[in-house]
């Protein structure tokens, strides 16, 4: 987004938060600060010092964390879903100061989908993306394997590991770390599903992104994967192993059902937005808060 900014004439320059650098943060002088909210616990106690020199906020909220505290020291928030917008209603933010901006999507040339049981979870590895519950799933489902690309560090991924030696999954499933690019393309490709087993999300671009590459997906049944997906993927109920080892089966083993949720995918992904649309409404709400 800030390149988008730089293309159209905008003067943006970035400034990564350390303790050091977020103390200067109420010093700097710019007419519109826009604050990611993975900068929330630096960036947020200084806003206010900003806001009241004539500074607009904008906060970037891509994710729940950090989400309400940021959204209340900001004049104007970016959300990527109505699902998200709706919590910050919720939780006391006024509709009015709040923009959802989806995420673009990239071209993607649809997977070769040849086997019927090699599975794609594209997620960091964290309680709240369940993957502890989908290997659990896939342990139940013969002849299925699994492909894990994401952040994959700290105790939660230690447990993770010793599921997956309880289970005796090593020849079946595959951890790749976090890939992006071409290596991450290709694991879409090769993909025959995609499961995203979150039980919290604020967008699901993960998701979004299996069903451009025309994947027949499951994703537990919750707001965001619901306002992402519509009918184009199973959803199951949220952090409980037989309805997904259940699904899992489905998809391996009917044909059918494979080809229909993948015709649904394709069209879906449609339905979003490219990423020059969202880029563009993106430097259309920066240039409104500089015209104040």
């Amino acid at each position: 987004m800030i390149a988008a900014l730089r293309r159209d004439g905008i003067g943006a320059r970035t400034l990564a938060l350390d303790a050091r650098s977020a103390r200067s943060l109420r010093d700097q002088r710019a007419r519109v600060a826009i604050v990611d909210t993975i900068a929330t616990n630096l960036a947020a106690p200084r806003l206010r010092a900003l806001r009241t020199r004539g500074t607009r906020v904008i906060a970037l909220v891509l994710m729940s964390q950090g989400a309400q505290v940021l959204a209340r020291r900001a004049d104007r928030t970016v959300v990527p879903s109505v699902t998200l917008a709706r919590e910050l209603v919720a939780a006391g933010i006024s509709r009015a100061s709040i923009s959802v901006i989806a995420p673009g999507k990239n071209a993607s040339t649809p997977s070769s989908g040849k086997s019927a049981g090699r599975v794609l979870c594209v997620a960091n590895w964290s309680p709240a993306k369940g993957i502890h519950t989908l290997v659990s799933a896939i342990a139940s489902v013969p002849g299925a394997t699994l492909d894990l690309v994401g952040d994959a560090d700290g105790a939660y991924a230690a447990r993770v590991r010793r599921l997956l030696v309880r289970h005796g999954l090593a020849s079946r499933v595959r951890v790749h770390g976090n890939l992006g690019g071409a290596a991450l393309e290709r694991r879409y490709r090769s993909a025959s599903a995609f499961v995203l087993p979150s039980v919290r999300e604020s967008y699901g671009m993960a998701l979004a992104s299996a069903l451009a590459y025309g994947l027949p997906s499951i994703a537990c049944d919750i707001p965001a994967t619901r306002e992402v997906a519509g009918d184009a993927a199973l959803l199951v109920a949220p952090g409980r192993v037989g309805p997904l080892a259940d699904a899992l089966r489905s998809l391996t083993q009917d044909r059918q059902l494979r080809d229909r949720l993948r015709s649904r995918a394709l069209r879906r992904a449609r339905s979003f937005p490219t990423w020059r649309r969202s880029e563009t409404a993106f430097v259309r709400l920066v240039r409104a808060e500089l015209a104040r």
